[in-house]
């Protein structure tokens, strides 16, 4: 089987910014396992410098850069340049990870699997300041109520995503949760008193200073407590922000930016930390909390979109109301306080973790559905052909 997995993927597999890269990398690492896959990864995004094609065993990476001169948006001509790339590959089948990719692969005219990993309506009511955001998530919008139409299957990656697009009558449905990889299911716990670790992006959906003002409240309860933020940042006017609120309250010896981190980097901040904190004001099933709960550290986390899937109340950690810095500081003190109780809820989230969220599990999964996707889409077009 040639399968074309059209994704957000990372250039450098030792520096992975999270979020889709993360995910589609676990994955397409995880299917390697099926000697009869043939997988090409098309990955068109203004990060790109040049064109490139990296060949490593079964798996071909295609980078594919946005033109120097625009005329168009990049997410327009990106599009075209996707499906351009399919139509040359000539695959079997096509996984896409977000609404325009998956709009290409319909428009290639190969069956075509789309994993939905943000809320486009829910994050579009946070990204609407600008002209530009606004601009790029009503054409994203467009595409995916093209792509949900045509679409063989549509992925949820949570229950949330099944409530949210309850209301979309042609799309055929399946439930997969994000693959984790091994290494973090074997994470030691060397869990230093105090400290806090928030792994993700530096934007305005992360809501950050909520966590930094409830970690100032803790500072002065708990003179040792230090967060670290572990991710890049995708908005430079909100990281500006972030910076000031905590120069000015001087935390600069409690809160630590580490920027982007390797993954040995990334691990070993898991392995040290007490407890995993997040405070989104949206968010669909974060990659750092299942991460979390498989290297068995305590979870603190906002009740928004799919987190109340993750974050089992009480059992794997625990859920504050957004914006509650107050309630999300007396949280985190609970659990900073009680290493016993930070033990039992880690342990418990590991076990749901191997449960639910194992690489091994999840590229099964999608494997038997490339499977069944592609005989329906035979049966119905006998004169398809195909390379699998």
């Amino acid at each position: 089987m040639r399968l074309a997995m059209v994704t957000f993927y990372p250039q450098d597999p030792g520096l992975i910014p999270g979020g889709i890269r993360m995910v589609a990398y676990n994955l397409v690492e995880a299917l390697r396992a099926y000697g009869d896959l043939e997988l090409h990864v098309i990955h068109c995004h203004s990060d790109i410098a040049q064109d490139a094609l990296v060949r490593d065993g079964p798996v071909t990476v295609h980078y594919l850069a946005p033109p120097r001169r625009r005329v168009l948006p990049n997410l327009i001509t990106g599009v075209g340049r996707m499906v351009r790339a399919l139509r040359a590959i000539r695959p079997d089948l096509v996984h896409a990870h977000a609404a325009h990719m998956a709009y290409a692969g319909v428009k290639a005219g190969y069956p075509t699997i789309y994993t939905i990993h943000g809320v486009l309506p829910r994050e579009r009511q946070v990204y609407s300041r600008t002209l530009y955001d606004r601009w790029r998530y009503g054409l994203l919008a467009l595409y995916e109520a093209y792509a949900l139409r045509h679409v063989q299957r549509a992925v949820a990656i949570s229950p949330y995503v099944l409530q949210e697009y309850g209301q979309v009558e042609s799309a055929r449905w399946v439930r997969i949760n994000n693959p984790v990889p091994p290494v973090y299911f074997a994470l030691p716990n060397r869990a230093e008193a105090g400290r806090i670790l928030y792994a993700g992006s530096i934007t305005e959906i992360k809501d950050l200073l909520t966590l930094i003002r409830a970690v100032e409240r803790l500072r002065a309860m708990e003179p040792k407590v230090t967060l670290r933020i572990a991710g890049r940042a995708t908005s430079a006017d909100y990281e500006r922000k972030v910076r000031a609120w905590v120069r000015a309250h001087q935390l600069e010896d409690v809160v630590h930016f580490l920027g982007l981190l390797g993954r040995e980097a990334l691990w070993e901040e898991y392995a040290r930390c007490a407890v995993v904190a997040l405070s989104s004001v949206q968010e669909n099933a974060p990659m750092t909390i299942s991460e979390a709960m498989a290297a068995a550290k305590p979870v603190v986390a906002t009740r928004v979109g799919g987190v109340p899937d993750l974050v089992q109340e009480g059992e794997t950690g625990f859920l504050v109301p957004v914006g509650d810095d107050a309630a999300l500081a007396e949280r985190l003190r609970r659990i900073l306080t009680d290493p016993a109780l930070a033990e039992r809820l880690g342990r418990r989230g590991r076990e749901l973790a191997r449960e639910r969220f194992s690489a091994e599990q999840v590229a099964r999964q999608y494997y038997a559905l490339y499977g069944q996707v592609l005989r329906e889409w035979r049966r119905a077009r006998p004169d398809a052909g195909g390379t699998g």
